[in-house]
């Protein structure tokens, strides 16, 4: 004879509650794994495109003509976001061109790209160094932007908009 009591209750199986915390774990292991390896940003090395444009002496060369850049031949160095670390180097370019007048307040600038090759991707920001001048900051889009997007960015440019120190702003 089977005695069953009509009061039991049958037990709660904790399956559920195992897999829900499983299942939690596993979730959270996988956003930690995609935050690590950034698959987004592209860490590939790249050749940046250093768009400058300086004051130089004519040397006889018309808007639009050649011209050389007052960096010409110096060492361009890319750095980490530290400035601490190099990471890449190229030459300044040796020549440049000469700014016609549709380019409003750099019109007769010398307008020249210094390409550095490797530079390694997905850090965002950099410092560059040219020369024995001061290091520089410089966003990862900036320097992957083509010298054309570069060159055609300077017709805006307003001197006015330059805050300089030491002039109460």
């Amino acid at each position: 004879m089977i005695d069953v009591h009509e009061t039991s209750q049958p037990r709660r199986s904790r399956r559920p509650i195992l897999w829900g915390a499983a299942g939690a774990a596993l979730a959270a292991a996988i956003a930690a794994g995609l935050l690590i390896w950034k698959p987004w940003a592209d860490e590939a090395s790249f050749t940046a495109a250093l768009g400058s444009a300086s004051r130089s002496p004519a040397n006889g060369a018309e808007a639009g003509g050649a011209c050389t850049p007052n960096a010409a031949g110096k060492p361009v160095v890319v750095f980490d976001k530290t400035g601490k670390r190099k990471l890449a180097e190229g030459v300044a370019s040796r020549e440049g061109e000469r700014l016609p007048a549709s380019f409003g307040d750099m019109a007769g600038y010398c307008f020249w790209v210094d390409r550095v090759e490797g530079v390694p991707g997905g850090q965002g920001e950099y410092m560059v160094q040219v020369g024995e001048g001061p290091m520089s900051p410089m966003t990862e889009k900036d320097m992957r932007r083509t010298a054309e997007e570069q060159r055609e960015k300077l017709k805006t440019f307003k001197w006015s908009d330059v805050k300089q120190p030491g002039l109460g702003e």
